[in-house]
């Protein structure tokens, strides 16, 4: 072999590591550097932890890869005998997930300790992502968890983005992670309105002047059954005439005049030496007469058809009845009304 193929051959050597470490995921490096890192070849896993956390590093990044990384960093430095490096990387890992924790299977107690005292001198909160849920405020409630990563005084809260008016979900002391549940409700104590909300945490440290918050975006529909259509108003072909017209009067006055006219006249055909002299067709006339205008009068005073009255009083009544328990069945519908909670688009922020 020539000395120029073996100088080659030593170049490629040389450049291939860089290419293919360049080239390969993250996910990949941090899974090669987590193997050394178990083999205890703490040397070789340091300088691929540090890749990945460096601003140089060209590849994408996620924030849960990266708060790994952190914690291989400070744990390979524990182990070297580095305690405040060691400390500075779980301080980085819990400034972007204060729910980073060691697992006791996998880490020493002395690893441990020095990320507890991480924890001590770093303030920061945390809020899970919340999943897509179906919640039945009669029975269920939303889950939320909310951490500190030391003693602090806590408060979150939660409103419809926009408004003033706010739920408070937990207001008080905490050390660690809590589970905070919300009943669906608003703060008038109704079920709230669909839309967006803002969930916002605020924690201020109890070991110092620290203070940190956080805030993710939901949102809520609601999931109702179908409501039914109430009876509308009984229209006039629905319902009987109630009153006599106004001509009805006249048309009884009429009905006894023409009575007492046929009467007048039959009398004055009839009139004969056998039935008399037509006095009775007269006496007849009279009554008819007397009659129209009696009836003429009293239907002026007494327009109403009480027949009609108390069919049309029942087609109301079952009517309002029927209304009445379609009222009271969208009523129970809208109390079994379920809450449809999706995070929104947004990711959490710090405001």
């Amino acid at each position: 072999m020539s000395r120029r193929a073996a100088a080659l051959g030593l170049a490629f050597l040389l450049i291939v590591p860089t290419t293919t470490a360049a080239q390969a995921g993250t996910a990949e490096l941090l899974q090669q550097a987590r193997q050394l890192y178990e083999r205890l070849e703490i040397e070789r896993a340091l300088p691929i932890l540090r890749q990945i956390v460096s601003p140089e590093w060209p590849l994408e990044v996620t924030n849960a890869q990266r708060v790994e990384a952190y914690k291989y960093l400070g744990a390979a430095l524990v182990l070297r005998g580095k305690q405040d490096s060691a400390v500075l990387y779980f301080r980085a890992a819990l400034e972007r997930d204060a729910f980073a924790d060691l697992d006791p299977a996998q880490f020493t107690p002395a690893q441990e300790g020095t990320f507890a005292i991480a924890r001590r001198r770093t303030f920061s909160v945390g809020l899970r992502p919340i999943p897509e849920t179906r919640v039945d405020p009669r029975t269920g409630r939303l889950s939320v968890t909310v951490v500190t990563t030391h003693a602090a005084l806590l408060r979150a809260t939660l409103r419809v983005l926009g408004g003033t008016e706010y739920v408070v979900l937990y207001n008080g002391p905490n050390d660690g992670a809590r589970e905070l549940g919300w009943n669906g409700l608003g703060p008038d104590g109704q079920l709230a309105p669909p839309g967006r909300y803002d969930l916002s945490v605020v924690g201020r440290s109890q070991l110092g002047a620290q203070a940190d918050s956080l805030r993710i975006y939901v949102d809520v529909r609601h999931e109702v059954e179908p409501l039914e259509d109430t009876l509308p108003m009984l229209g006039t072909a629905e319902l009987l005439p109630e009153r006599h017209t106004e001509s009805t009067a006249g048309n009884d006055l009429l009905k006894g005049l023409g009575v007492a006219g046929g009467a007048l006249a039959v009398g004055s055909l009839l009139a004969n030496d056998r039935l008399g002299t037509g006095h009775d067709g007269r006496i007849m006339v009279g009554v008819a007469t007397v009659g129209g205008i009696a009836a003429f009068f009293y239907r002026r005073e007494h327009r109403e058809i009480p027949r009609n009255v108390a069919l049309n009083t029942a087609r109301r009544a079952d009517r309002d009845g029927a209304n009445a328990a379609i009222r009271s069945r969208n009523t129970d519908r809208i109390a079994r009304t379920i809450l449809l909670i999706t995070p929104a688009s947004a990711p959490a922020v710090r405001p």
